[in-house]
């Protein structure tokens, strides 16, 4: 019941949706919520790779990546997504260039309300900005959205080599990095990637 109020109802009606159109609308009300941030979105959408899902759960699971993925990249850093075909179906991939997981929270990362953020004290608590923290209900939000709606959702991800442990800190910008030479020292330093996939009989013909 306590999911069914935070998440929403099961009773959504599926539509035809161009993923690469609903993308770019989405970045651009988004980009205002993180405008004071330095991070770079780098985008590269296929056209004519629809799916067909409800909407509002599609809005809700896009924006939860696009925050999560600026939340935990520095200043000066990169945020890419691409949308593309894969074998019968559609690929959402979200990649940033951020601190990583360490590898033994990634296994617990879509059991809900555990946080992508390990340093919670050091947390902003303002959403968009570097290292916000947060309850991970996004997150579990996505993967309950991925049962309903026959998709999946995958999550690979590497700490930075600079700050392994989970209560290292960055700096939060990557020309203030005593570590970082320059930000392709950053870029390759770590990261995190959401792929989403859009099987085939979810998918509308061209």
């Amino acid at each position: 019941n306590k999911i069914e109020e935070t998440f929403g109802p099961r009773e959504c009606a599926p539509e035809d949706i161009f993923l690469d159109q609903f993308m770019t609308e989405k970045l651009g009300e988004t980009r205002p919520l993180f405008a004071k941030r330095e991070v770079q979105m780098v985008s590269n959408l296929d056209p004519n790779c629809a799916v067909r899902i409800p909407r509002g759960p599609l809005e809700k699971m896009v924006k939860g990546l696009i925050k999560n993925a600026i939340e935990n990249t520095p200043d000066e850093g990169n945020v890419e997504i691409a949308v593309n075909k894969k074998g019968d179906g559609v690929q959402l991939v979200v990649k940033d260039t951020g601190v990583g997981i360490v590898e033994e929270h990634q296994r617990r990362i879509f059991e809900g309300f555990f946080p992508t953020q390990e340093i919670n004290d050091y947390s902003s608590k303002n959403p968009f900005y570097f290292n916000a923290g947060g309850k991970g209900a996004d997150l579990l939000r996505m993967k309950i959205f991925s049962e309903r709606y026959n998709f999946k959702l995958v999550m690979t991800s590497s700490r930075c080599r600079f700050i392994p442990e989970a209560g290292d800190v960055c700096p939060g910008r990557i020309s203030l990095c005593s570590s970082c030479r320059s930000a392709e020292d950053c870029y390759q330093s770590g990261g995190t990637t959401f792929e989403v996939f859009f099987p085939g009989d979810a998918q509308t013909s061209d």
